[in-house]
């Protein structure tokens, strides 16, 4: 019963917070904007007051104010993101994410709270994230920032190193500066001048944690495994497109011999130490297996492709089951060299079997080798294989769409998993596959009763089975639906299904359903569980903190209504787009006639001020006249009815530059883009003595 009053209160908190997401992001036009900044304030006093009432109500159960110290964090994100909206600033703009991770860090520097450590990280990598990749359509990925990403891939290794020495008590951090470290080294891998040296730094990075880490770490051990098999195969793809020849080939498939061998010879070293683990075995064979097969299939149909050799599909499916699946599976090869002949074959007998409309034969390669095979890794990927098959063949034969065929695949996973015994491999791979399609269900395009009938569906099930399979501490599949379920929430924040606000509503009322739930049984059953209270004794700290939050929203709230009274207008041409934003809602992205400006001699980026001159159309144009790295291009003296504005050039050529003013973005009630597109041809900004512009409205 504990386990069902800590899940009811974490789902109560979680649809409070999408609630107020999905709610913000609908940009209702029933409130104002003072309205909207008092809603948001609101908001954050109701989590942060919460955290500090129910610390004092709830004194066993300190882990539910811990939970809301972070919402309230949270909170003062979306608040950040809500002024963004209601002043137009740049949609998703590192600047959003940068001034809501100052507190988290705060926090965490204070607390040392896990729940503060992970969103920290978060936060400061959307930071750079979006900084590397702006949401302006003009922004490009320069060496510049291949070396920015490269640094920050080594500081995540250092945070990974300090957090596995004990200095910093996070588990959530360790994983999370773990993953974010291997990705930052493979995006400065590819593509760029240094990329021979990026590749073999990273390459002696991920040798040395595999070293390090092999008999001592397994979870370690297996993410560096995932990410050292993806950057294999993905430099592999880059390398062939660049030196496709039959030489390359070939090369290629010396390489998957040389990498069979050397594995043969680490495996029977394995065999000689009994201080590795079981799964390390596994984890390494399948990472061989994994590249060694993608190589070979690689190898073969490039030289097919490049030698012109005429093949046909029945030859090549024969050639795969008859002298690599069968001999694979029947003979005690050593474990690298059995499965990746075994995987080579199966892939290109699927792939073979497919392109000639017969894999419906294919069923009996996959059945013979999964009944042979007594390994529960091996016989989980034969089953997905073997589901793909099927929807391959099914796609073949009947020609059913995407709904009906993602219902057969979901009806039959499901009684799979109900046939099969428990903890039986089939359980498990019907399990994921029947929820994925389920899961697919909830996305594609139907009618709107299908869509809401599917929706809910999939909630109640996910829900039911995260509080079942957690009382039963089946860890796998509580885990899996909790993923599913957080999954929902993500995509209803995009679907067009029906509106933001809609759901909003719903979600808010489902979270006060769970959270009087919980409340309920909480008295009923008693503590959840002893955890310590961040409040304890850092009552004062922790205000000041949330002081700080509310005196940055109070001032940009002052600053911005102080230059919407008293800024001066202009009007500027535009062309209009419509995407949406991460947390901010739907709006038009705009490109003034000023965003790119000939006869400029600027060969770098950076801020500049230009002048602008109202036209006889009543439009401000752009009057020849600049101001880059405190230079005017000419001599200039204010005249009457010039308007400075401020901008920053992203990138120049040719005696041209494109630059950004900071009012791109125009946010608009949801699903009110096609309106916008076409028909607005002005904008109305106002302008501050400094020089700062803000949008106000569009015009037709």
């Amino acid at each position: 019963m504990k386990k069902v009053i800590s899940l009811s209160y974490l789902f109560g908190v979680v649809f409070l917070l999408a609630s107020a997401l999905y709610f913000f992001a609908s940009n209702w036009q029933v409130f104002s904007r003072l309205e909207k900044v008092a809603l948001a304030g609101s908001l954050i006093v109701l989590f942060y007051g919460a955290a500090f009432l129910l610390d004092r109500v709830l004194k066993g159960a300190h882990f539910l104010s811990n939970w809301l110290l972070v919402c309230g964090v949270i909170s003062f994100g979306l608040s950040v993101a809500l002024l963004g909206q209601l002043y137009n600033s740049h949609a998703d703009s590192y600047l959003l994410f940068l001034v809501w991770s100052i507190p988290a860090f705060l926090f965490s520097l204070y607390t040392r709270y896990s729940g503060f450590y992970a969103l920290t990280h978060i936060l400061f990598h959307l930071t750079i994230y979006f900084y590397l990749f702006p949401s302006s359509p003009f922004g490009h990925w320069t060496l510049a920032h291949t070396w920015i990403a490269f640094g920050v891939a080594i500081v995540n290794t250092l945070l990974f190193l300090i957090t596995k020495k004990g200095y910093i008590d996070s588990k959530p951090l360790l994983y999370l500066s773990l993953i974010s470290a291997n990705l930052l080294f493979m995006v400065t891998a590819f593509d760029n001048a240094y990329s021979l040296f990026f590749s073999l730094f990273y390459l002696v990075i991920l040798g040395a944690g595999v070293y390090r880490y092999f008999h001592k770490e397994t979870s370690v051990f297996i993410i560096l495994s995932m990410f050292g098999t993806g950057f294999i195969i993905i430099k592999m793809f880059e390398l062939m497109a660049r030196y496709v020849s039959s030489l390359f080939f070939v090369g290629l498939l010396f390489a998957a011999v040389l990498l069979l061998a050397g594995s043969v010879f680490l495996v029977n070293y394995l065999r000689k130490h009994s201080s590795s683990r079981h799964w390390t075995k596994t984890i390494f064979v399948a990472s061989v297996t994994t590249i060694a097969s993608v190589f070979i299939v690689a190898s073969v149909f490039g030289l097919l492709s490049l030698l012109m050799v005429d093949v046909s599909m029945v030859t090549l499916f024969v050639f795969a089951t008859v002298f690599l699946v069968t001999p694979s599976t029947l003979t005690s090869w050593p474990s690298p060299v059995k499965y990746s002949l075994m995987m080579t074959g199966l892939i290109i007998g699927m792939i073979a079997s497919a392109f000639d409309d017969f894999s419906f034969v294919m069923f009996f390669v996959l059945a013979f080798v999964f009944y042979v095979e007594k390994r529960s890794a091996a016989r989980f990927v034969f089953y997905v294989l073997f589901q793909l098959n099927l929807g391959i063949f099914i796609g073949e034969t009947l020609e059913l769409g995407a709904h009906p065929l993602l219902v057969v695949m979901m009806l039959l996973n499901i009684g799979v998993y109900l046939a099969t015994y428990k903890k039986h491999v089939l359980q498990y791979g019907a399990f994921l596959i029947g929820f994925l399609a389920f899961f697919s269900l909830t996305t594609i395009d139907l009618s709107l009763t299908l869509h809401s009938i599917y929706t809910a569906l999939f909630f109640l099930i996910t829900t039911c089975c995260v509080y079942y399979f957690k009382k039963q501490d089946r860890s796998f599949y509580w885990v899996s639906s909790l993923v599913f379920w957080f999954m929902l929430i993500v995509q209803l924040y995009y679907d067009l299904a029906w509106k933001l606000v809609h759901k909003s509503l719903l979600l808010a009322v489902l979270g006060i359903l769970f959270l009087l739930l919980a409340v309920y049984l909480d008295k009923k059953v008693g503590s959840v569980q002893e955890s310590h209270s961040l409040l304890a004794g850092k009552r004062l700290g922790i205000l000041l903190i949330i002081c700080l939050q509310a005196g940055w929203i109070g001032y940009q709230v002052y600053s911005n209504e102080t230059l919407l009274q008293n800024g001066k207008t202009i009007m500027l041409e535009l062309q209009p787009v419509d995407p949406r934003s991460l947390l901010q809602g739907d709006y038009v992205e705009l490109n003034y006639t000023i965003s790119q400006l000939e006869d400029i001699s600027i060969d770098d980026s950076g801020p500049i001020t230009i002048v602008l001159r109202k036209n006889e159309q009543g439009l401000h144009e752009y009057a020849g006249v600049y101001r880059f790295s405190g230079k005017w291009n000419v001599p200039y003296e204010k005249k009457q009815g010039d308007v400075l504005l401020n901008g920053k050039v992203t990138s120049s050529w040719d005696n041209s530059a494109q630059i950004t003013y900071g009012i791109e973005h125009f946010f608009i009630p949801e699903g009110t883009g096609l309106d916008v597109e076409g028909n607005v041809k002005e904008a109305v900004v106002k302008v501050s003595d400094k020089g700062d512009g803000i949008l106000v409205r569009l015009r037709d």
